[in-house]
């Protein structure tokens, strides 16, 4: 598995959490600090009326060594911000979901620099595949969900998850934060 078993459980989550059930009601049970990191890269905002946000920032510190290009990755995971982010509404009474279309992020560093945005076509091999399964994988395993999920990179510049600092995407109308360090620095 490209991804470590937390980030799996996190998309278990959040696609339970489209059918109404609340985050807040689970916890990890053996936490570690890799398993602390993933879980802190993901961020859910559970809105009234069955509106929901997810954004998740993928980070080297989420890599399974045994996974064959996880080296490479993880050092482009360096040099790169990858963020995926989602935002939904439930009809409550029909049970459908809805998605807002996602053309465009931004995200910005610590002082408030925008980040460089990279074309999917621009970025090394190595983050491409795994965009490209990442991507497949949620669409495939969610359905019209999955489809609702948007991948987008980032040239990282001072942006480091085990220095540091700060990493901020402003979204639907809210700005989310990372601080730097991430647990399991």
């Amino acid at each position: 598995m490209l991804l470590r078993r937390p980030l799996h459980m996190a998309l278990v989550v959040a696609t339970l959490s489209f059918i109404g059930f609340s985050p807040a009601l689970s916890r990890l049970w053996h936490s570690s600090l890799d398993k602390s990191a993933t879980d802190y890269a993901m961020i859910y905002d559970g809105r009234t009326g069955g509106e929901m946000v997810v954004i998740l920032w993928l980070v080297p510190l989420m890599i399974n060594a045994g996974y064959g290009e996880a080296e490479q990755l993880a050092a482009a995971l360096q040099k790169y911000v990858v963020i995926m982010a989602v935002h939904n509404q439930l009809d409550k009474t029909t049970g459908n979901v809805s998605f807002e279309e996602i053309d465009t992020l931004q995200a910005r560093d610590g002082t408030g620099q925008s980040l460089t945005f990279v074309a999917k076509s621009d970025v090394p091999p190595v983050i491409a595949g795994v965009l490209a399964r990442f991507e497949s994988g949620l669409r495939q395993s969610l359905g019209d969900r999955g489809k609702g999920m948007k991948m987008f990179v980032f040239d990282a510049g001072s942006v480091n998850c085990c220095k540091k600092g700060r990493l901020s995407v402003p979204f639907a109308g809210e700005t989310y934060t990372w601080d730097t360090p991430f647990p399991g620095c």
